[in-house]
């Protein structure tokens, strides 16, 4: 219907932008790489380079700010893939779609972070590891 249609291309965009751009390009993306960069150095733990991905994220040897914000996401992210599972075709699938369309984006920007760390230029952000 073009009701959902209009849902279809709003979710789409929508995500792009917000969860895409502003979450992971212009956030999450550049922290990421960092953190995996410091991996790289000399004397980084045994157990932060086996577990890189939550290193990376976040969830653990972070400020106190970046593990409450790196958990919270992640549980709020896990309760919303549990509700959105429930929704009915089509609307489940619009949803999908738009989710999509945010972490193709998120995903090609940390590639972008990272080809550029390999080149070179890190981003300038915070790592935001513990004092």
């Amino acid at each position: 219907s073009p009701l959902q249609w209009g849902a279809y291309g709003g979710m789409v965009l929508g995500f792009a932008y917000v969860e895409g751009y502003g979450a992971f390009q212009k956030k999450f993306s550049p922290l990421v790489v960092r953190r995996a960069m410091s991996l790289t150095q000399a004397g980084a733990a045994l157990s932060h380079r086996l577990l890189a991905p939550f290193y990376s994220m976040g969830l653990f040897h972070a400020t106190k700010k970046r593990k409450i914000v790196s958990w919270s996401v992640s549980l709020t992210v896990f309760v919303l893939v549990a509700l959105v599972k429930r929704l009915p075709y089509p609307w489940r699938s619009i949803v999908d779609a738009g989710v999509c369309s945010g972490l193709c984006w998120g995903g090609a920007s940390i590639m972008f972070y990272y080809v550029r760390a390999l080149l070179g230029t890190p981003p300038d952000v915070d790592p935001e590891l513990p004092a």
